[in-house]
């Protein structure tokens, strides 16, 4: 007998019969009743398993999405992570290129206000020595006046009388 016991084992079932012993009819029927319990409680049993397999391979198909989508996360936060880093590092870039920019905007700005200090100044030196010119021109134009007057005679209290010409004369 295998140690599995199926309904037809228990129908099939039959005992060796003795004086004084069950009524064989109301066994038959109780093997029956038992039977026919064991036959429903193995359907039943074997509903159970279709739905542990079913359930089991649910189980599975959710452990591999679990895993697809921790995989997915992974990457995502991976891809965000250079993403940051990719930005950060095009940020101080344009940055630095905007300081350098700056840097060279300011020195062009300082040399230019240089050269322009410069001119004024040249320009302030010319005009200095321009003004001294002009005074050392005028002082000498104001020697040759005085020196003029001083040469002229003065003169006197006399009129210089003109001849008068024949039309003149009336």
């Amino acid at each position: 007998m295998s140690s599995r016991l199926t309904a037809m084992d228990v129908e099939k079932q039959r005992f060796r019969q003795k004086l004084r012993g069950y009524d064989p009819e109301e066994v038959r029927y109780y093997l029956k009743s038992v039977a026919e319990e064991l036959e429903r409680l193995n359907l039943e049993n074997g509903e159970l398993r279709e739905g542990i397999g079913r359930l089991s391979a649910q189980q599975e198909e959710l452990r591999s999405r679990e895993q697809m989508l921790q995989k997915t996360l992974v990457t995502a936060q991976s891809m965000t992570s250079d993403l940051k880093e990719r930005s950060q590092a095009q940020a101080d870039l344009l940055i630095r290129d905007a300081r350098l920019k700056s840097e060279r905007m300011l020195q062009n700005a300082q040399d230019q206000l240089a050269r322009l200090e410069t001119e004024i100044s040249r320009c302030r030196i010319e005009r200095d020595l321009f003004e001294r010119r002009l005074r050392g021109v005028i002082d000498e134009h104001m020697i040759l006046l005085e020196q003029r007057k001083a040469e002229e005679p003065e003169p006197d209290n006399v009129h210089v009388l003109h001849r008068r010409t024949g039309s003149d004369a009336g």
